[in-house]
């Protein structure tokens, strides 16, 4: 009689193990889930963070395309100080998304940032159609030049939740 329930309590044993190992690969198996929905989420807030800097990129340039393709005389009567306004909202978020943008050996986003920065402290002090044209084209050649940088990083991370 020991005998048997020595052979009982041995299969039970191995059914117990083989339990657990199922529930173990079941467990390990939504952890892995977990861990990839936790990576698409975070890739999904960058793209959103992202596409936000883009669209106040691309409201930046509208508003500084007549300062590089009009002549100083057109532009009186324009409120330069508004159009100032948009790239201020456009650069305050680049710095505040700049960790996007860092590289081994420089910092885009700390370089456009910069440029912009000092060129519209200029552009909002100054009155003369002639510089203020000359200042928004500045402007606008930085914003237009940081593009290339900010839509390979929205590429990246759209790939990556892909």
């Amino acid at each position: 009689m020991s005998d048997a329930l020595n052979w009982i309590g041995s299969v039970c044993s191995i059914l117990g193990a083989g339990y657990a190992c199922y529930q173990a690969s079941i467990s390990k198996s939504a952890a892995e889930i977990s861990k990839s929905i936790k990576s698409q989420l975070i890739n999904h807030r960058k793209t959103s963070e992202l596409s936000e800097l883009q669209a106040l990129l691309r409201a930046a340039q509208n508003a500084f395309n007549k300062y590089a393709s009009s002549n100083s005389a057109a532009l009186k009567g324009i409120d330069h100080n508004s159009d100032a306004q948009v790239v201020l909202e456009f650069i305050n978020k680049l710095k505040a998304l700049r960790e996007y943008f860092a590289d081994h050996f420089d910092n885009a986003a700390d370089k456009t940032y910069d440029e912009i920065n000092a060129n519209l402290a200029l552009f909002r002090a100054t009155t003369a159609s002639s510089k203020i044209s000359s200042i928004g084209a500045d402007i606008l050649t930085s914003i237009t030049g940081f593009s290339p940088s900010l839509q390979r990083e929205l590429n990246a991370h759209k790939e990556k939740t892909s």
